[in-house]
């Protein structure tokens, strides 16, 4: 065994040693597995099924959508480096967009960012409000989208999980439970909360449940985040996916505007989710840091389907 006056050093050579004498890697990412999504589209082809929990669509997007692509490749000036917030036809419509559904005028110049997908805009938020080594903490509520836990804790951040649970008198063997059957308990919830909580991640409509939170359901999740002063990162990208039921966003609640980055898909929204472009929405004190992240994170995001976006959005 390795001298206990052994250096750093020494043990990181004796660990690279191991591997035959190349750099160890970090122990997040030493072992390349197979994430689920690809795990489950193996699966689902082996057997000649139908996967209905990858989050793309088996159709074609509308032709005004990919011709509004076309129609920004063709433009000479779409093939340089876009501004790091976004395309200022994009970032206007975006604009005009949240303006709409959050019932407040939301400025393109300061509370709005465009990012590399959803995605992107989640690790960039998470990396703006963590801070590595002081055991901040983030909320996700589970079952989640399996990016959320890598994300936090490549931006620092310790996560946490509360469950939603099946709240319900019905037989599962006999009846269909709904996704308004999963409840989450404001209690348990509260319970997770410490000092050392920075974020809450609330995804609704939710992936993979389904649920649409209900009104009085995210004004608990508001009271509980306002008391605790939590940053809320709203992940609504499947926000049109409601099938009847209202979606609210929780930015438009009483005192929350001011605490949630509002994060939306391009992809989702329009069927393209192989183009990569997202945004995310809130107040200048939240989007400013969010945009920095971003900047160093991936500087840019592509300027021709920033532009198709644009147009798509004006046309909807």
């Amino acid at each position: 065994s390795m001298s206990s006056t052994a250096t750093p050093a020494d043990k990181r050579a004796a660990a690279d040693a191991v591997r035959g004498g190349v750099p160890t890697p970090s122990p997040h990412y030493a072992a390349a597995g197979l994430d689920v999504w690809t795990m489950m589209n193996q699966v689902a082809a082996s057997v000649d099924a139908v996967n209905l929990g990858q989050g793309f669509m088996g159709f074609a997007p509308k032709s005004f959508i990919t011709r509004a692509a076309q129609e920004a490749l063709d433009e000479s000036s779409h093939h340089q480096y876009a501004p790091p917030r976004g395309r200022p036809a994009l970032l206007a419509q975006v604009a005009a967009r949240f303006s709409r559904l959050l019932g407040r005028d939301i400025s393109p110049a300061s509370e709005v960012s465009v990012h590399a997908g959803a995605n992107e805009a989640l690790l960039s938020a998470f990396t703006a409000f963590l801070e590595h080594g002081k055991g901040q903490e983030v909320i996700l509520i589970e079952p989640a989208f399996d990016q959320y836990t890598p994300n936090v804790i490549m931006a620092g951040g310790r996560p946490v999980y509360v469950p939603l649970r099946v709240c319900t008198s019905k037989d599962p063997a006999k009846e269909v439970i709904s996704s308004s059957d999963w409840k989450l308990d404001s209690a348990e919830l509260e319970a997770a909360i410490s000092s050392n909580t920075r974020i809450l991640v609330l995804n609704t409509p939710h992936n993979p449940v389904g649920k649409v939170f209900a009104r009085g359901e995210l004004e608990e999740i508001a009271a509980i985040a306002k008391r605790h002063n939590l940053l809320v990162v709203a992940d609504e990208v499947y926000e049109h996916l409601t099938y009847g039921v209202e979606h609210v966003s929780i930015a438009t609640l009483p005192g929350m505007w001011e605490r949630t980055i509002t994060v939306g898909s391009a992809g989702k929204l329009f069927g393209v989710t192989g183009w990569r472009v997202g945004w995310a929405v809130g107040p200048a004190a939240l989007i400013g840091p969010t945009l920095a992240a971003h900047t160093r994170i991936v500087f840019t995001s592509n300027t021709p389907l920033q532009e198709g976006i644009a147009k798509a959005l004006s046309l909807a």
